[in-house]
């Protein structure tokens, strides 16, 4: 069979920010499930560029039987508009091929797909693709199976990555190019503002510390890896995996930067962030969320202020640099929360942090207890709430960015004063180094 695989274009406009553009691995995984089965995959990512292939014959030219979009919900509104190009072609007798949806936002909304989509995937894709494309599976709505054996996986397509401008870099590691990896899946806490579980569900899973180095001999020979970012949940949650992976590093002699995104609360243990600093990891991305221990309660993260306080600390000691994030505007949240948060980052003295506004994503806890309470005052056609006061948090924290705003709110005149003030402060910033230098 011959399939187009296909990513949604990111929103001019988002609660969250669209500029990280970064290898879509899940949809590297399916391509390479697909191809090693000797099906012909071509891949198309308008989330990095947008692209007009549907507008064009390629699909009449390449024969193509399938075509399957992934979709997050920020995204949710370029999947509607290629659903619907996809539909009225075949309307329009120009294609007479099937529709697989796939993705986070199919895991928490599946009912918000358009009844015509032939196939709509909840869950993890690989094996339910294949079924789809050789006809065994016939359902609309498809629960997916989850991998349980992560080794079992192939690389993901890098073939179809590799030459396209992506972020090959990362700020924490001077080196380059820096390959993205998911190694796990799967998160065994209960932050009620998460809607991970939804897709992968609670059991963690994760690829053993063999493949995983593997898979980084394979990047180094064929593609240069010079870094490794682990864009995952909690890449340190297994201590024995990471102890056994740093160790065979070192034993292998395998001279790389890494980073990853993780939890603090296996992070306490000094001998520990050692190994992992002699082992080239440079920089640890963390979800604080905030320094009120009530929020942090609230918010069911299983993680306390003191530990925080102790990895911090230690990753310091050991000289591995850390980046903090920090929510603001969440349900119940008073003036003192925000003030312990404040307090807290001058404790920590992250290398750097983030505050980001809380916006309802669907399919978490959180978000079902801010609709049944009506805490918001707006819900976008991604179905994201935004609470009351989101503008207000806006002006504060993002500067007044239209582009975090409610959409409704927002008008032309803003955007372009926005524009102007940013073009003006980056000149003066150029101007500044040039006298400077």
């Amino acid at each position: 069979m011959n399939v187009l695989m296909m990513t949604s274009a990111a929103p001019k406009m988002a609660v969250f920010s669209t500029d990280e553009k970064r290898p879509p691995l899940g949809v590297g995984f399916l391509i390479s499930v697909m191809k090693t089965a000797g099906h012909q995959v071509y891949f198309v990512d308008n989330y990095l560029n947008p692209s007009n292939v549907l507008e064009t014959d390629f699909l009449i030219k390449r024969q193509i039987d399938f075509v399957g979009i992934y979709s997050n919900t920020i995204c949710y509104q370029g999947t509607l508009l290629l659903l619907h190009k996809l539909q009225y072609l075949r309307e329009k007798r120009k294609w007479n091929g099937k529709i697989i949806v796939g993705g986070p936002h199919t895991s928490v909304g599946s009912n918000s797909i358009p009844e015509f989509v032939d196939h709509v995937v909840v869950g993890e894709g690989e094996v339910s693709i294949l079924e789809i494309i050789s006809g065994t599976e016939t359902d609309r709505i498809v629960y997916g199976k989850k991998v349980t054996d992560m080794d079992n996986l192939p690389l993901p397509a890098w073939e179809e990555f590799v030459y396209l401008p992506y972020m090959w870099r990362d700020p924490w590691i001077d080196t380059f190019p820096v390959y993205t990896f998911n190694t796990s899946r799967g998160c065994s806490f209960d932050c009620n503002f998460c809607s991970v579980q939804s897709v992968w569900g609670k059991a963690y899973r994760f690829m053993s510390a063999e493949r995983v180095v593997s898979d980084i001999e394979y990047m180094i020979k064929y593609y240069g890896l010079k870094g490794a970012y682990f864009r995952e949940d909690h890449f340190t949650l297994s201590k024995a995996r990471v102890v056994d992976f740093c160790e065979l590093l070192l034993r292998k002699n395998i001279r790389i930067e890494w980073i990853c995104e993780t939890r603090v609360d296996n992070l306490c243990d000094l001998e520990y962030l050692k190994l992992i600093s002699k082992a080239g990891c440079r920089a640890f991305y963390i979800g604080v969320e905030s320094g009120s221990p009530r929020m942090l309660e609230f918010f069911k993260k299983g993680e306390t202020v003191e530990q925080f306080v102790d990895a911090f600390g230690l990753a310091k000691k050991v000289g591995i640099k850390t980046y903090a994030s920090f929510v603001v505007g969440a349900p119940t949240e008073t003036g003192e929360d925000r003030k312990a948060t404040h307090d807290l980052i001058s404790i920590l003295k992250p290398d750097y942090y983030s505050t980001n506004i809380y916006a309802g994503i669907p399919g978490s806890e959180l978000y079902e207890y801010v609709r049944k309470n009506r805490l918001y005052e707006y819900e976008d056609l991604n179905k994201v709430l935004y609470l009351k006061g989101h503008n207000k948090r806006v002006n504060k924290y993002y500067h007044g960015n239209p582009y975090f705003k409610i959409p409704s709110t927002v008008r032309k005149k803003q955007i372009v004063i926005f524009e102007m003030k940013k073009k003006i402060g980056l000149i003066l910033k150029q101007i500044k180094n040039k006298i400077q230098y």
